[in-house]
């Protein structure tokens, strides 16, 4: 869902030539960066201990796979 957002922000900042909404996908792409990555996923490892990590060892934090993952 993330992903989608910052995909909206970065259309949206290429297609009014905003400096300012550039600025702003940005600060929100920092944020959130640092936010899945120091609270968020410590938290999902507590939860669900092995099996998170072995779904983050074989899922990709931005990008999405092509293929499956067995």
């Amino acid at each position: 869902m993330i992903t989608g957002v910052l995909c909206i922000l970065l259309g949206e900042a290429a297609v009014t030539a905003s400096g300012s909404l550039l600025v702003w996908f940005a600060i929100f792409l920092a944020f959130q960066a640092t936010a899945i990555r120091f609270w968020e996923e410590p938290h999902l490892v507590r939860r669900y201990g092995d099996e998170y990590v072995e779904f983050r060892r074989n899922v990709p934090r931005w990008i999405p796979r092509i293929s499956a993952w067995r």
